[in-house]
């Protein structure tokens, strides 16, 4: 009886002096996918986890736990499916250097030659520049160069900025920013309405108007949770700015089949509500077997890179480019769909 009492008085003065009894259980963050997000984020509170993410789109929570909690969810009735929350990144490789044919023109805009590459200049020739669609670029936000917020006529095409890491939307489209420069470059390639000396716009659609939906830090990196949120949002805000269009520059590695994959069935959902999906394969090449998620779904136009070799006008030496993702996905569909000029890209990043 002695030893309890003992026992209990050690406790309460730990507890009194703030000694520790152990290390706290550490926790991680996971995606738990059920019926619904209501019924499910019930589960995850009844076993003590923390709600992070309200991820509609594929009927599931983010949710901060412990080992021994989700191990606690799993098969528990009501409980499809538990996630770790995995990194993403941004699909970027190293600067290695100056380009070695920049092109200046005499206006200090540079001619970048991808648009007359895949014979764009022809489509905004015939007036064909992207008017009255809505391109939803999901990267690390967006920088307000005049290339970007305005159109060929100067006008603003900056819809709105949604930041899905702090879930907020930009109190103005001309906020927001772009700590990592990915983003921006990424929409000058699509939209840049930058004319050159030869008369050539600089980007691909360059009357197409911007929602810029930021889900990676200044380092690229991001996290499945926050991706999916960004998708969410864009699906749930399509009519709103007549979102045609989502790029995905970034890829991650394949750790299930296709359909099991959270980012892949956000993509999945997106594109049954009638929006183009344009992902990128992956730098990981070019090793077979290489398309990342969400480049890996067969229903996105997964785009390949190649290089023109610093020759824009000589087809002849036109070739793959060595880091880009190779087919067939572990299903076996073949990817990517097409291949587009994407080593040494001159963007206004």
């Amino acid at each position: 009886m002695s030893h309890k009492i003992t026992f209990g008085i050690l406790a309460v003065i730990s507890l009194a002096f703030g000694i520790s009894q152990g290390p706290a259980p550490t926790s991680s963050s996971y995606i738990v996918q059920g019926a619904s997000v209501d019924s499910v984020a019930a589960i995850v509170r009844s076993a003590g986890g923390e709600i992070t993410h309200e991820l509609g789109i594929i009927r599931s929570v983010g949710a901060t736990l412990t080992a021994a909690q989700a191990a606690a969810l799993e098969g528990q009735e009501g409980v499809y499916r538990i996630f770790a929350d995995s990194a993403v990144e941004v699909a970027g490789k190293p600067d290695k250097g100056p380009d070695k044919d920049p092109g200046t023109s005499g206006n200090g805009v540079q001619e970048t030659h991808y648009p007359t590459n895949v014979l764009a200049d022809a489509a905004h020739y015939y007036g064909i520049t992207g008017q009255g669609v809505g391109i939803a670029v999901l990267d690390t936000g967006l920088w307000k160069h005049d290339g970007i917020k305005n159109d060929t006529a100067s006008n603003p095409r900056l819809d709105v900025v949604y930041n899905a890491i702090a879930d907020e939307v930009a109190s103005s489209p001309m906020s927001g920013d772009d700590p990592g420069g990915h983003g921006s470059h990424v929409a000058s390639i699509a939209v840049s309405s930058l004319l050159s000396d030869y008369g050539n716009y600089n980007g691909i659609a360059p009357d197409a108007h911007l929602i810029s939906v930021q889900a990676f830090d200044e380092y690229g990196n991001g996290t499945y949770a926050d991706v999916v949120r960004a998708i969410d949002w864009i699906v749930a805000n399509k009519a709103a700015h007549n979102v045609r269009v989502i790029n995905l520059s970034f890829s991650a590695a394949v750790r299930s089949h296709y359909w099991d994959d959270p980012i892949n069935q956000a993509v999945m959902a997106a594109w049954q509500q009638d929006i183009v999906v344009v992902a990128a394969a992956g730098n990981s090449g070019p090793t077979a077997m290489s398309i990342g998620v969400p480049g890996n779904v067969p229903y996105v136009i997964t785009v390949g890179a190649m290089t023109d070799n610093y020759t824009p006008s000589d087809f002849s030496d036109d070739s793959l480019a060595s880091f880009s993702s190779a087919g067939p996905t572990y299903e076996g569909f073949v990817k990517p769909d097409v291949v587009a000029p994407g080593g040494h890209m001159l963007g206004l990043m």
